[in-house]
């Protein structure tokens, strides 16, 4: 004869939001499905009946209702995974955009991806990476200009000379 599974005893507030997530379009899949897992488990079933009817292997049913008598609601997200450490982080990205604000290198009129690379000792990806998120495109210059003066060509010559002159 099949064990019944250890009851999980659930407060009205912990009934009312299992439910609302085991409903949800919106939610995440899997802590949908952990939040059917537990509702089942409070109702007293066996795991092996459990485990038939959402088509499920009875470690993960045992597993989640573990989680959730040690921690309630929150032991059904994810626990933080070990990684790869953060290679180029926020520090970075305000080097880089700082750097854009200097004056280019020598014998260049404004900064490319490979010279701020060359600056800050990292890889021309992840200043293209930093650039790309941020929206900046270091070739595009934005200017416009229209004016319905048919004189306007002469007059902003004659500013042009002026200006060049001053000096």
């Amino acid at each position: 004869m099949s064990r019944k599974a250890r009851i999980v005893v659930l407060s009205k507030e912990e009934r009312k939001e299992l439910e609302r997530l085991s409903k949800s379009g919106i939610e995440e899949a899997r802590l949908v499905i952990r939040a059917k897992i537990i509702l089942e488990c409070a109702s007293g079933d066996t795991i092996e009946h459990i485990s038939t009817k959402m088509k499920l292997v009875k470690t993960t049913i045992i597993k989640w209702r573990n989680r959730f008598n040690a921690d309630r609601l929150p032991g059904l997200q994810d626990r933080p995974r070990s990684g790869k450490p953060v290679t180029y982080g926020q520090d970075f990205r305000n080097q880089v955009l700082k750097t854009i604000e200097l004056v280019p290198p020598k014998g260049q009129s404004s900064w490319d991806g490979g010279s701020i690379a060359k600056k800050l000792n990292a890889t021309d990806d992840a200043v293209w990476r930093v650039l790309r998120k941020e929206g900046i495109s270091l070739a595009r210059q934005r200017s416009w200009c229209v004016s319905t003066d048919p004189e306007f060509t002469k007059k902003a010559a004659d500013c042009g000379s002026l200006s060049g002159s001053a000096g």
